[in-house]
């Protein structure tokens, strides 16, 4: 919920991913030994051992935790946790890109980036220093829906890191120096994602699902609006989405609440309440059938391929039955897409699927990649898979594994202090309380196959999914067509997310687009 590119791809749960190479190695060593033994012995052949059963879940709660809510609307949360001397700071905002205004993507990442650049008081050197001096951490970011500023210090660094956060969060100056270095540094990562089929892959996959609301727009933004950012800009969506009354604040550590709470009431008390940004009214592109794209890379060796559609917002009933539908389908090297396409024909070196997290909309996609010439095996085992999800009811076998997956993963998560502020604020944010949390194995052990098939039959629509194809378009096109019938093609070099048909304009004024490809289709609308 992986939101894409940048955030763009995470995945739903926030769990974190298989250690595909742990295992992969350790498969390795166990392969090599078994062939030594084989050339040691004449003909004896060794039983494996069976696994032990597993053991039943021990029993986890979520750390208790406290609320609080300032006068001017900031709510508060304080965990404590003693084990470690240390505290985390989480503060989130209503300040994704979901709320930035039309044409200027990046906008929220690049107020998110500049707040710890400078201050009113504090250069960019000084915030670093004084945060260094004591060996700690501040940063700040933006995803699809929220920003977020982080401090983490020892615990007799409270008051400082609060004064910090508060500085950069309440007080940025945005000088032009710094603007401009974040220019440069964002332009320069911008040329190099270009270069990179899967990043083209997830911006044209995103865009065609979202259409024109904001998820469609790369969180990063595109080189034209990047250059065309200005302080103005910055400082305006700063005043208007950096606001108390809709942000949280998690405090988790090491430390006394009644301290916390004069703190942040020192620091954040004066904060000034505004108008709550509210996010645009959701609309979405509906296609009749399947939506075919190939961004075409003539030098390509390989093709990235997505499938996938606009899917559930955070809060859905379905979230759970979901959660375990991607499990089972692709959320590791256990689901089936990695089993099909990786382990049994050798097409790609990893096959998953996810949900995106989002709070108005989020989207299901598959993702893989392969060499040129086995695109179509490997896009049809992808769509062939994603249906049979709703032919027949998962074994029981299999069911168990995904969910023990996930419920064995879930302690992983809120290990240390700042996992714990980030599950909170998430929860809370995207409108949930804490028996999301407290229930969430329990929810999770409940999913049926049932339900999974249930939720695949009506919820996920293969026959009219997004596709999107990146590579060499003549080795596969002809293929594709007869498959799958017409499709557009875009020149990689021609791909823009901002257009309203992906296409980069033409520099010289009065010059018309260039005509799509041959058999190739309508474009994005058709």
């Amino acid at each position: 919920m992986t939101g894409h590119g940048t955030a763009a791809t995470r995945r739903w749960s926030r769990l974190p991913r298989p250690a595909g190479a742990k295992v992969a190695i350790a498969g390795a060593f166990l392969a090599l030994a078994a062939i030594a033994a084989t050339d040691a012995a004449p003909r004896a052949v060794a039983v494996p051992p069976r696994p032990p059963a597993p053991q039943p879940m021990r029993e986890l709660r979520f750390p208790a935790f406290e609320q609080r809510t300032l006068p001017n609307g900031l709510r508060l949360v304080v965990i404590e946790r003693h084990a470690q001397p240390e505290v985390s700071l989480r503060l989130m905002l209503p300040a994704g890109k979901l709320y930035e205004p039309t044409g200027k993507a990046g906008l929220a990442n690049a107020t998110a980036d500049l707040l710890t650049q400078g201050t009113a008081s504090r250069s960019a050197q000084q915030i670093a220093a004084a945060i260094d001096g004591v060996g700690g951490s501040l940063d700040a970011g933006s995803g699809a829906d929220f920003a977020y500023v982080t401090a983490s210090v020892t615990s007799d660094q409270l008051d400082l890191a609060l004064e910090l956060l508060g500085d950069v969060v309440l007080h940025p100056s945005f000088p032009a120096p710094e603007i401009e270095r974040w220019r440069h540094k964002s332009l320069s990562s911008l040329e190099l994602q270009r270069a990179n089929p899967g990043y083209l892959a997830e911006i044209a996959f995103q865009r065609l699902v979202f259409g024109t609301y904001p998820y469609g727009v790369p969180a990063s933004g595109t080189p034209e609006s990047v250059r065309a950012l200005s302080r103005d800009d910055l400082a305006a969506f700063h005043r208007s989405h950096y606001l108390p009354n809709g942000a949280i604040l998690a405090v988790v550590g090491d430390f006394r609440p009644d301290q916390a709470l004069a703190g942040v009431e020192r620091v954040f008390g004066a904060w000034a309440k505004g108008a709550a940004p509210r996010p645009p009214a959701l609309e979405l592109p509906a296609w009749p059938r399947q939506k075919v794209l190939v961004v075409d890379k003539p030098d390509a060796v390989q093709t990235q391929i997505r499938v996938g559609q606009a899917a559930l917002a955070y809060t859905d009933p379905d979230f759970f039955t979901a959660t375990v539908y991607g499990t089972v389908l692709g959320g590791s090297s256990s689901g089936r897409l990695f089993k099909e396409i990786r382990i049994k024909r050798g097409l790609a070196y990893g096959a998953y699927c996810g949900f995106s997290e989002q709070l108005v909309s989020g989207s299901f996609a598959a993702r893989t990649s392969t060499k040129t010439v086995s695109t179509m095996q490997a896009l049809r085992l992808t769509l062939d898979e994603v249906a049979g999800m709703a032919r027949t009811p998962v074994p029981a076998a299999e069911l168990e594994e995904a969910k023990t997956y996930l419920n064995g993963a879930f302690p992983l998560e809120i290990e240390s202090a700042g996992d714990v502020a980030a599950r909170v604020l998430s929860t809370l944010g995207f409108g949930l309380g804490r028996e999301f949390l407290d229930s969430y194995r329990d929810r999770i052990a409940a999913v049926t196959a049932a339900a999974i098939q249930r939720f695949s039959a009506t919820r996920i629509h293969p026959e009219r999914s997004v596709v999107v194809l990146v590579g060499n378009a003549a080795a596969f096109g002809p293929e594709l067509a007869k498959q799958l019938g017409p499709f557009e093609t875009i020149p990689a070099a021609e791909l823009d997310p901002l257009a309203p048909d992906l296409r980069r304009r033409p520099a010289a004024t009065g010059d018309k687009a260039p005509p799509p490809r041959p058999g190739s289709g309508r474009g994005p609308g058709g």
